[in-house]
């Protein structure tokens, strides 16, 4: 029994032991967890002080880049500055500069003033000489005399003249009414055909010139076809006879009228070409000088030239203003120029007065024509021949000038 309760007092204490065992390893569970929990909380504070010592450098390292920003934005200042300065240092020299120019643009144009005034006399100077010498030119040097009833007389000296220059002695004279022209060309030297339509005139036209063996009369009209059309026969009504021989303004084209001048009556006549005269052999085709005066048909000889060229033409122009000109004339600078250049003739002489005066000028290569003016055009194919016509006009009546 002994045995028995040694066993069980052995047992309970081999519990006790267990259970004192078991207390003590739960302390040191216990002990060993708050260890390792402590280590953790070391380890987190250390991480979060580690943290706050990156941060903290960090933001100095920041705070000392800022402040070097700040320092090298006050040298950028300061340089700016420094330039500010400079430009304004420049901005004052220009501006003398421009104030020095300013003061040298005042006395140019007070010189330019002075010269302008200085110019305005000698002008007056020149101006003088300039009357002197033309009027020592045409009063002296050269004498023109002129017949101012006879609007031709110029015209006709020139194409006298012209006769040593051209190819071929045959000349045309187209409206030879009583052969004012005929007689002078035939004197220069050319032989003529003549063309008078108007029956009365023509048989005082032969009656005048037909001992001479090189003038030729043809009782013709020239247009720019053959045909028989009327001829409108002019009277002059006024008391005095203002209009002299008033046969010279009969005409195949009906024009306006002027004060005094009135169509009487009009009668058949043949109309022929300058073309279809050479076909015929009528007329010869070797011909230097064409004379036109139809009191405003022009124009129209000048189509029926066909494909025949003469070295110089010569044709009467009326301006639009003219009182014959106002209306059905075809004998206008402006139509007829640009005719006569498609024909090959690229320079002119245009002859004129203005209506009512006899004052006679000349200008060169245009179809412009003065208010009221009329007179006569040159047309030339040859420059040779239009440089020597340029300068007889211009030893024998003053030049027109034109400007802007």
């Amino acid at each position: 029994m002994k045995s028995i309760k040694a066993i069980l007092r052995n047992n309970q204490l081999s519990r006790k032991l267990l259970v004192i065992k078991d207390l003590i390893l739960g302390k040191l569970n216990l002990i060993i967890s708050a260890i390792q929990e402590a280590e953790q909380r070391t380890l987190g504070v250390q991480r979060s002080v580690d943290l706050l010592s990156e941060n903290q450098v960090y933001l100095l390292k920041s705070s000392i880049d800022t402040v070097q920003a700040a320092h090298r934005s006050i040298d950028t200042v300061e340089t700016l500055r420094q330039s500010i300065v400079k430009s304004e240092s420049a901005i004052a020299e220009l501006n003398h500069s421009v104030a020095e120019l300013n003061q040298s643009l005042s006395e140019l144009n007070q010189s330019i003033v002075r010269i302008g005034e200085d110019n305005q006399a000698h002008d007056s100077v020149y101006r003088q000489l300039l009357g002197q010498i033309y009027q020592d030119v045409h009063s002296q040097k050269y004498k023109l005399v002129t017949d101012a009833g006879h609007f031709q007389e110029i015209e006709i000296a020139l194409m006298a003249y012209l006769y040593s220059y051209l190819p071929h002695r045959l000349a045309i004279d187209v409206g030879a009414n009583r052969g004012d022209v005929s007689e002078r060309l035939l004197q220069a030297g050319y032989e003529v055909y003549a063309f008078e339509p108007f029956p009365p005139v023509f048989e005082k036209l032969k009656q005048r010139l037909a001992s001479n063996p090189n003038f030729h009369a043809l009782p013709y009209a020239l247009g720019a076809v053959n045909e028989s059309r009327d001829l409108h026969v002019v009277v002059d009504q006024t008391v005095e006879k203002a209009w002299g021989d008033s046969s010279f303004y009969n005409t195949i084209t009906p024009y306006s009228s002027a004060e005094g001048l009135v169509f009487r009556e009009s009668i058949p006549v043949s109309v022929k070409t300058l073309a279809g005269l050479h076909e015929s052999g009528e007329v010869p085709c070797q011909v230097g000088l064409v004379k036109i005066d139809t009191e405003g048909f022009d124009l129209e000889v000048v189509k029926g030239m066909g494909d025949f060229r003469y070295p110089v033409v010569l044709a009467e122009f009326w301006d639009p203003a003219l009182p014959l000109g106002q209306a059905g004339s075809m004998n206008r600078l402006k139509d007829m120029v640009p005719a006569m250049r498609q024909r090959g003739y690229s320079w002119s002489i245009t002859i004129y007065r203005v209506f009512p005066a006899h004052d006679i000028s000349y200008y060169c290569n245009s179809d412009f024509s003065f208010e009221k003016s009329w007179g006569n055009v040159f047309f030339f194919r040859d420059h040779a021949v239009f440089s020597e016509a340029l300068k007889w006009c211009n030893a024998t009546m003053p030049a027109t000038y034109f400007s802007v």
